[in-house]
């Protein structure tokens, strides 16, 4: 099986180490990017299938980067996950709103990490082939 290309998208140097070590290098291939343009830049030459956002970066935020994917770039398949320590309820709804998959509060848990994103992955991809089938049923009849 090929590695999933996950893009992490923090500013802050101590936490891009805890993903570093917490992603298993057997099943991700990693990129890190520490702003917000530097990721979206990243996010359409590299085309990861996991996206995780820091909402506070310097330059355009996590939040404008999960608009451009979802509404700009119009991409459903890119499995987002924000990770920030904004978690207000509004907060979270207003990124639910635009299609993410997961919301990891600061201080992120960084033991199981990893297996917390690739269920949000599995779940997501599985959501899409459903959502896919049931389009193919109704375009035949």
């Amino acid at each position: 099986m090929s590695k999933l290309k996950i893009l992490i998208a923090e500013d802050d140097k101590t936490t891009r180490t805890f993903y570093d070590k917490a992603l298993d290098d057997e099943v991700f291939e990693k990129r890190f990017e520490t702003d917000g343009e530097e990721a979206l830049n990243a996010y359409k030459s590299w085309k990861p299938d996991i996206l995780v956002l820091d909402i506070m970066m310097p330059g355009i935020s996590g939040y404008t980067v999960l608009k451009t994917v979802r509404i700009q770039e119009k991409d459903q398949s890119v499995t987002i996950i924000m990770a920030t320590s904004m978690d207000k309820e509004e907060d979270v709804k207003a990124c639910l709103e635009l299609g993410i998959q997961g919301y990891l509060v600061k201080p992120v848990d960084f033991k199981g990490a990893g297996e917390r994103i690739l269920s949000w992955y599995r779940s997501h991809k599985q959501a899409q082939a459903e959502a896919e089938g049931e389009q193919s049923k109704g375009g035949s009849g």
